[in-house]
């Protein structure tokens, strides 16, 4: 690119300065003539007003049509335009020089509630050597990274030490990445897979420790099931409402695993105790889209939560190993917060400000899939590039168990987008 803009997120009815930079060789020169051309990507909204009620009048029309270039004033050896967007959009823009084409480009605005938010990516289902998994809960972490994530959870079978393992390693270090302490939970006589996300302590040391309290919560949960269910699908589906409550109390994020996963004798999960769930519903996510091998149960979950209300959704890997240096392909989630932390991120999984996406396809939120589309062309790759740098390093520190002297300090993928986001 010859031109390309300072910014690239920007807020919504707000006057703003467009600043254009040329990149060398290319100079502004000022006895040239710059001129802009900048499109609404979903065209002047009017009929049902989305997000706001703001109606675009003939001012804008004019401004963001196809016939319009604005003139650019030369600061600095950079390009100047000022500018109001009406709408919350991606806008193709086209700037010419003595009228001809010189750049196209995209940019995109948000609404004050978007806009103050940031785009952190990450896995909640992981598997280490610590329950049924290959690799260690630190490695797991650092291949996390590698593979592009601001984040990770590692939810080991049945046991919440494991990502406390790996938080702790890599906590004192200063470095970019954030670990949350998670577990899958399996409880006596429940096949409900069940991830604790960002718990203040163990679900499954709760059921283990004090069993006869468990069975005695599922027991009255049943009393108020008055639903036709065999007795084994009943029992389940108490106790998976039992364990989403539980999950609750100890300030974690419940989520509700591949309830579509398919096993040689059929559903992991019955379609009863899936409905159940469902239309009691007290989980707090839903893993939408989990694992590269599970294609038809994906398929599956997919149309039956467009049958549902809307609800947080998640991609997740269910990684079990890592491939090569990196987490073995598969799918993530994106969550819009405040900022990188456990708090910060359990919030965006309530708020429901998430998107499940793999290498081809993302999920959730029409108004949410739109922009990470938009952040997957131009913020990713280089946030990617930066991920598997600071990963390759987290790499080698875990390898030597924190022996290694691995630069985890001086690379902050976490700061990319803050450049990116318009401040005068």
């Amino acid at each position: 690119m010859f031109f390309s803009p300072v910014h690239l997120i920007y807020p919504v009815r707000e006057e703003c300065s467009m600043t254009i930079a040329p990149h060398a060789p290319v100079m502004v020169c000022s006895s040239n003539q710059y001129t802009m051309n900048i499109l609404a990507f979903s065209g002047l909204r009017r009929y049902g007003a989305r997000n706001t009620g703001f109606i675009p009048g003939e001012k804008e029309a004019a401004f963001f049509s196809a016939a319009q270039q604005h003139p650019l004033s030369c600061v600095d050896g950079k390009l100047k335009l000022p500018l109001t967007f009406p709408q919350e959009d991606c806008y193709l823009c086209e700037l010419f020089v003595n009228g001809e084409s010189a750049e196209k480009f995209e940019i995109y605005a948000l609404e004050s509630d978007l806009f103050c938010l940031q785009p952190y990516k990450g896995d909640n289902h992981l598997h280490s050597c610590m329950s049924d998994g290959k690799d260690s809960p630190m490695y797991m972490a650092a291949a996390s990274c590698r593979r592009g994530y601001d984040y990770c959870v590692i939810t080991d079978h049945r046991y919440f030490e494991p990502s406390l393992i790996a938080k702790d390693f890599f906590i004192k270090t200063g470095v970019d990445f954030l670990v949350i302490p998670g577990e899958e939970v399996h409880s006596p006589q429940n096949r409900v897979h069940i991830i604790n996300l960002g718990g203040d302590e163990s679900v499954n040391d709760w059921w283990r420790n004090k069993e006869p309290e468990y069975r005695a919560a599922v027991s009255k949960e049943m009393e108020n099931m008055p639903e036709p269910m065999s007795d084994a699908d009943r029992y389940s589906a108490a106790a998976s409402q039992v364990i989403f409550d539980k999950i609750r109390s100890v300030n974690g994020v419940s989520i509700l695993c591949h309830p579509c996963w398919i096993r040689p004798y059929g559903f992991s999960e019955t379609e009863d105790v899936t409905d159940y769930l469902f239309d009691h519903k007290r989980f707090d996510a839903l893993e939408l889209i989990a694992g590269g091998a599970y294609e038809m149960g994906t398929q599956m979950q997919l149309s039956y939560y467009h049958e549902r209300e809307s609800m947080p959704v998640l991609g997740n890997s269910d990684a079990h190993a890592c491939f090569g240096d990196k987490l073995e392909p598969g799918n993530y989630t994106i969550l819009f917060a405040s900022d990188i932390t456990v708090d910060a991120l359990k919030n965006a999984i309530r708020n429901k400000m998430t998107v499940a996406g793999n290498e081809k396809k993302l999920y959730g939120d029409y108004r949410l899939v739109k922009y990470a589309y938009f952040l997957m062309r131009h913020f990713y790759p280089e946030h990617s590039h930066q991920r598997d740098v600071l990963g390759a390093n987290m790499i080698r520190y875990a390898s030597s168990l924190g022996k290694a002297d691995a630069d985890l300090t001086s690379v902050k993928p976490s700061t990319l987008f803050a450049q990116l986001r318009y401040s005068e």
